[in-house]
């Protein structure tokens, strides 16, 4: 008798579950005016995002040639696109420096990001000043800074060069940065890294103001340091942050195409090909834009694994 009451107990007080259409349609009636106002903007990310992205989808299992559709309609060729493009060294090739690409553009932007966020976390003259240097090469325009870093980096013209022979390195006098394998791929990762900074350093510093001060003055009082500040309650506590900002960062650097293309054209002798270079060759240098489009797919699945790895791993350390 006694575990049937229990029983009829634990019924009565178990909620019944709610469809998700319902309580979708519930929050929409109730929040309607919210809605309304965000419609426009999900008009244009289903327009601008998802139309494209659906029809790139498709035309990956086409054998979408475009010489040939002018004449007829593309055929479909299931996965055949994809089992091309996974045969092709050249695939294997450019994944490999885009990768290397990746982990070195992600690395050198996070440190030299969190060095800047606690140097501008700290009071000194002129902190103003460096606060809006530090902001320049965002505001610009990536084809514009590639082009000046291109000039920059010229053998005959190229002002690194002369200031380099100007403090005694004879040997940098005409040094063909982008004419070089080893030299062109750090040439194009500084010019990454060098934009893509200030976000990062900006992004950090608004974290570590969000630290109570509190936190820094009862470490002082153990005998804390500046060094042990930073390890142990700086980048602790940022570590969410730094997570986001690492996976915005990859997804960033693993579809660069901009400063490569400007700079270097995937060259010299293919050791600056990237997916994305090759992604552009394969759809406007062969006209094969099936292929290219399984290329784009492949290149989002492999963002989004990784995007989910690091995810998984946040919260994995949230739970522990």
């Amino acid at each position: 008798m006694q575990k049937q009451v229990a029983g009829l107990h634990k019924n009565v007080g178990r909620a019944s579950p709610r469809p998700a259409s319902k309580s979708l349609l519930r929050e929409i009636k109730k929040n309607w005016i919210a809605y309304l106002f965000i419609l426009p903007a999900m008009v244009g990310i289903f327009a601008v995002i998802l139309v494209p992205l659906v029809q790139a989808i498709v035309i990956s299992f086409k054998r979408y040639y475009i010489l040939d559709i002018l004449r007829e309609d593309p055929p479909f060729v299931g996965l055949a696109n994809y089992a091309a493009i996974l045969s092709d060294p050249q695939f294997w090739y450019s994944l490999k420096i885009t990768v290397w690409f990746t982990f070195a553009c992600v690395a050198l932007t996070m440190l030299f990001g969190l060095l800047i966020a606690i140097l501008l976390d700290q009071d000194f003259p002129g902190k103003d000043i460096v606060a809006v240097s530090v902001l320049v090469p965002w505001v610009i325009p990536r084809v514009a800074s590639s082009i000046l870093w291109k000039w920059i980096y010229d053998d005959q013209f190229g002002i690194l060069n002369y200031m380099l022979s100007k403090i005694g390195l004879k040997s940098f006098a005409s040094f063909p940065w982008l004419s070089r394998a080893g030299s062109a791929f750090w040439a194009v990762i500084i010019v990454v890294v060098w934009q893509s900074v200030p976000f990062i350093a900006v992004s950090l510093l608004a974290g570590l103001k969000t630290i109570p001060n509190e936190v820094y003055e009862a470490a002082e009082i153990d005998g804390a340091g500046f060094w042990q500040k930073t390890t142990l309650i700086s980048i602790p506590m940022l570590r969410n942050l730094i997570t986001i900002l690492i996976v915005m960062s990859t997804i960033w650097d693993f579809k660069v195409f901009d400063q490569m293309f400007v700079m270097t054209e995937g060259g010299p002798a293919g050791s600056t090909m990237v997916l994305g270079i090759y992604t552009w060759m394969m759809a406007f240098g062969r006209l094969q834009m099936g292929l290219a489009s399984a290329l784009a797919m492949i290149m989002f699945v492999l963002v989004m694994i990784v995007t989910v790895i690091y995810l998984k791993l946040l919260m994995r350390e949230e739970t522990l």
